[in-house]
Parts: structure tokens; C-alpha cells; sequence
């Protein structure tokens, strides 16, 4: 492709409105700050408000538009609450093993300009999915039997074993990878006001 055709390539992107998601913000100017405030936990998931507000606090840094505030001293601040974590299986094995599941994260989130009291943005029942593969071939390093040394090889033969160690290994790197997605997606979501 040649220079004129990018070019005019950026132009006409450009010219209809196209942007990156989370470049253009429709938040006040005088939002310089962000910062995060409670995130409070109604699901099963313990710590799970800790996690997510890191990823929050991850993103803002990341993207370096708004300065990342701790203590709620930002010029806005994001706050809400994990309503649930669902996680199902959705697909089975020749023996009615669980090897596919889906898990589901259901919250609800307010961004509050400091100074006023004013909502800037704010979102009700967001949801955010996605799936993980479990299988008996892999053992966890971080489960619990594995670190106090009480996983022995018969353990690592059992089938039932194998895929209950997986399938919680995977279920954390699931939430870990949803987090942080939707921790993306809130920020881009607050930015364009969607």
C-alpha cells in the first residue's frame, strides 16, 4: 500500500468518527484523577474485591490517561460491588466429566466526582463471561496438596483427582484472565459513557 492510499485511509477513519475504544472520554475535563473505592463482595469468590480493584487500579496506570490516585483522594472515584460469580460446566467427556465450563461475573459500578457528589458513570447488572478447558493431564503447582507435600503418585494417576486439581487451577486463572478483562472494559465503557 502505498502513502497516499494510508493516508487517505486515516482520513476517512478519522473523518467518520472511528476511534480506539478508551481514546476519547467523555468524562468533565476536571477529571484528571482516578481512583478506586470499595468494591464490595457478595459472591462465594473470597478476596475476589481485592483482585478486581487491583485490576481497576492496573488499567488506570496502564493507560495513562488519568493520574491513578490510591485512598480515594482522585478527582473521581470508581467504587461498587461484585454481585456474583457463576461458574457452570458447559461441556462433558465421554464419562461424564466436567472439561469445559463457563464462568459468569455480574456487577454493578458508580464513578463519583469527588468535589460534588455528581455520578459521572455508572452501570447496573454488567456482566462479563468467559471459559476455561480443564483436563487430567496437568497438575496444579499452587493447590494445597501439592505445596504441603501431601500429593503422592498414586494421587497424580487418579483420574478424578487430576481433574479436580485442574479444573481449580483453571476456574483461578479464569477469574484472574475475567478480571482483568473486565476491568478493560469498565474503562472504556466509563471513558465513552456506553
Amino acid at each position: 500500500m502505498n502513502v497516499r492510499a494510508v493516508t487517505a485511509l486515516v482520513l476517512l477513519l478519522t473523518g467518520c468518527g472511528y476511534h480506539l475504544p478508551g481514546a476519547q472520554s467523555t468524562l468533565p475535563e476536571d477529571v484528571r484523577s482516578v481512583s478506586v473505592g470499595t468494591i464490595t463482595n457478595r459472591s462465594r469468590e473470597h478476596g475476589l474485591e481485592k483482585t478486581l480493584a487491583f485490576a481497576f487500579e492496573r488499567e488506570i496506570h496502564e493507560r495513562g490517561q488519568f493520574q491513578m490516585v490510591q485512598d480515594a483522594g482522585g478527582d473521581a472515584v470508581l467504587s461498587g460491588t461484585i454481585r456474583d460469580v457463576i461458574v457452570r460446566p458447559v461441556a462433558f467427556d465421554v464419562n461424564d466429566q466436567a472439561v469445559q465450563y463457563e464462568i459468569t461475573l455480574t456487577l454493578d459500578l458508580t464513578l463519583v466526582r469527588q468535589r460534588d457528589g455528581r455520578t459521572l458513570w455508572r452501570v447496573r447488572g454488567m456482566r462479563e463471561t468467559d471459559e476455561y478447558n480443564a483436563s487430567a493431564q496437568v497438575v496444579i503447582t499452587t493447590s494445597t496438596q501439592f505445596q504441603q507435600g501431601t500429593l503422592d503418585p498414586g494421587n497424580i494417576q487418579d483420574p478424578q483427582f487430576g481433574n479436580t486439581q485442574l479444573a481449580e487451577g483453571e476456574r483461578r486463572r479464569a477469574i484472574t484472565q475475567l478480571l482483568s478483562h473486565t476491568a478493560r472494559d469498565v474503562y472504556n465503557q466509563m471513558l465513552e459513557d456506553f
